[in-house]
């Protein structure tokens, strides 16, 4: 989204002393909302204390974030005053500062809430070479994070095409807006395809371009609305996506443009098992610990098994979409 200076900068005048502030209340105040939420957890007889755990694993989200914000303006000081942020050793520190955030809170996750994330088995000749365009379903909170885990540790750049909305979370706007990810509106087709390409000019070969087809969380009410909407754009689309059952339709235009900016690049399929209960945070105090390990899988897709033209590349990926859907209801 190519945003005016005036714009960005008035959002964040309101956002960035919000998220400050909302912290500092949190770190105070949390010896009382712990105590609180253990008395609720035990009236309720939840020994676990899963409101304690997810309130400590919210406060680590609130506090990474802040401190980002802090230091971004060191950050853009050592970039000689914002004149060299996109330079290799600036791209360098910023990319530090995000996979402490991200590990950390994977951390947070497995000690707190149960969630036991590990990457350490994927196959890296499957996310290997690059540059690649990942994909993924988009089922809960957590999966967001699971390409950067995975590339992260390979040193790859990681450059997500986010929805607008997640403007409103300060940090993420200025570390990731930095790194290359863009943010882009839901309901503007062209803007959000120009958006894309600009975010493409200068690939290299270890950049990870991320992409959610589905472009929101999955929910059943959501799936059913998109397939109706779908049903009277493209009753064709419609067909063959109709028995989608535990996936969204997907939304091909973010997807086609990096196909066709980017002609060599491998597309590398994400998907998970163990997150698709965690939708919501209220669904977290519903099972936290979790327990169970989540199971991750990556498949890479040759470039030149991807049809070249729109149409075929659309049918290709809804196609994908329906195979992952079959895969998944079999799994559940």
């Amino acid at each position: 989204m190519n945003e005016p200076r005036k714009t960005r900068w008035s959002r964040r005048a309101k956002t960035v002393p919000a998220m400050l502030a909302a912290t500092t209340a949190a770190v105070l105040l949390a010896p009382v909302i712990v105590m609180v939420a253990a008395a609720a957890d035990a009236f309720s007889r939840r020994l676990s204390f899963p409101r304690v755990r997810v309130y400590l694993f919210l406060l680590q989200y609130m506090v990474n974030d802040s401190v980002e914000i802090l230091l971004a303006p060191l950050l853009w000081a050592q970039a000689g005053f914002g004149a060299s942020l996109d330079s290799d050793a600036s791209v360098h520190r910023h990319q530090r500062l995000q996979a402490w955030s991200v590990t950390l809170l994977e951390r947070r996750a497995s000690d707190l809430l149960g969630l036991s994330i590990d990457v350490s088995d994927v196959a890296q000749q499957s996310l290997e070479p690059g540059p690649v365009i990942v994909i993924s379903r988009h089922a809960s909170l957590f999966d967001a994070s699971l390409p950067g885990l995975l590339y992260q540790r390979l040193g790859y750049k990681v450059q997500g095409i986010i929805m607008a909305e997640l403007l409103a979370d300060p940090g993420f706007d200025i570390l990731y807006g930095r790194l290359g990810s863009v943010f882009i509106p839901r309901d503007d087709g062209e803007a959000a395809r120009t958006t894309v390409r600009a975010m493409t000019t200068n690939a290299d070969p270890r950049t990870a371009y991320v992409i959610y087809p589905e472009g929101r969380l999955f929910h059943p009410k959501a799936r059913d609305r998109s397939l109706a909407r779908l049903q009277e754009k493209d009753p064709v689309r419609a067909e063959r996506l109709n028995e989608l059952a535990a996936v969204l339709p997907p939304r091909p235009g973010g997807l086609l443009t990096l196909l066709a900016e980017l002609p060599q690049a491998d597309v590398v399929v994400v998907d998970h098992r163990g997150l698709d209960s965690l939708r919501r945070l209220t669904d977290l105090v519903k099972v936290v610990p979790v327990g169970e390990p989540v199971e991750i899988s990556v498949r890479r897709i040759a470039r030149s098994d991807i049809p070249t033209d729109p149409d075929g590349q659309t049918r290709w990926l809804d196609d994908l979409w329906v195979e992952l859907d079959r895969q998944l209801r079999t799994s559940l």
